[in-house]
């Protein structure tokens, strides 16, 4: 089965400790696995989703790499910020690394549209917001290179809900909100829901909910089963996964070796579930959009679930 178009999907949860990152590299790995064409984006500074595929900040300084930092400060095109990671996953996988400088581009671009505002007499305040915007939306323009190139591109951002990761779901088509069965992280989904729908509004109305992905998941604990319950009263079945991802010492294992799960634990729970949330993906998109394979459509406003 293929795409009908090239599908951009972000992680996105301003919670840390979710299993973003994690949730964001063995779905990637899982579609390469399924011999899909994948990028994953890096826009986290930590850096974490790069070096999981062994691009680490000393091989980007030795071999003088392209970052995520030229995309958004030079308005380089992603497709020549990709690197192919070549044989380890079949020619299946690039990556568009991240910077750790990346947590300044937003006040760098801030200081540089307040410059242009000062310095020209070509400029006026009220073109302070087109210029924000412009900024908000490069990343966005950016990716439009890698559509016909790649069957899914995913998008890992940082945890928090600032120019970064607001960046990323102006470029994406379907969100993933990655979650822990924890009252922290509940607590934090209506504030990102209400963010998410003020970005369809304002720049991106494609933008649609894939789904809730409940990880640490421990099937034997009543309490978790309650909160995928919860969730899907809150969200409604259509939009919380039924495949969860279980608490697994693997995850930890394959993270400190820099591997993939499907590296690591082979046809072992931890890699047959992410496998599973593939299938679900696809099978959902048949269902929804007629069967174009297409992430499940979110069947109704981001709002509604904003507004409680």
């Amino acid at each position: 089965m293929r795409f009908a178009s090239t599908q951009i999907i972000c992680f996105a949860n301003q919670k840390g400790g979710c299993g973003k990152t994690s949730s964001a590299v063995s779905l990637a790995a899982a579609f390469a696995e399924l011999s899909y064409k994948v990028c994953v984006i890096d826009v986290d500074p930590q850096c974490n989703a790069s070096e999981s595929f062994g691009v680490t900040q000393d091989l980007i300084d030795r071999e003088r790499y392209f970052t995520l930092a030229d995309v958004y400060l030079k308005k380089t095109k992603a497709i020549e910020v990709c690197i192919d990671l070549g044989e380890r996953f079949g020619g299946n996988l690039s990556i568009i690394p991240a910077h750790r400088g990346l947590g300044s581009v937003g006040p760098r671009l801030e200081a540089e549209m307040q410059a242009a505002i000062a310095n020209s007499d070509e400029h006026s305040i009220l073109d302070a917001d087109d210029i924000r915007t412009e900024q908000r939306v490069r990343l966005a323009r950016s990716a439009e290179s890698l559509r016909g190139e790649f069957d899914i591109v995913i998008i890992d951002t940082p945890p928090d809900l600032g120019f970064l990761m607001t960046t990323a779901l102006i470029a994406s088509d379907w969100l993933i909100i990655p979650v822990f069965p924890s009252g922290y992280d509940l607590k934090g989904l209506e504030l990102l829901t209400r963010t998410v729908e003020k970005v369809r509004q304002r720049y991106n109305p494609k933008l649609r909910l894939a789904g809730v992905l409940l990880g640490n998941f421990d099937k034997s604990a009543k309490l978790d089963t309650q909160i995928h319950d919860m969730l899907k009263r809150k969200f409604g079945p259509a939009l919380v996964f039924e495949t969860t991802i279980s608490r697994s010492v693997r995850h930890r294992e394959a993270t400190i070796n820099g591997l993939t799960i499907f590296e690591h634990a082979r046809d072992q729970l931890p890699s047959e579930q992410y496998l599973q949330l593939v299938k679900e993906l696809i099978r959902r998109g048949q269902k929804a959009l007629g069967g174009s394979y297409s992430p499940a459509d979110g069947n109704g406003s981001l709002s509604e679930v904003a507004n409680g």
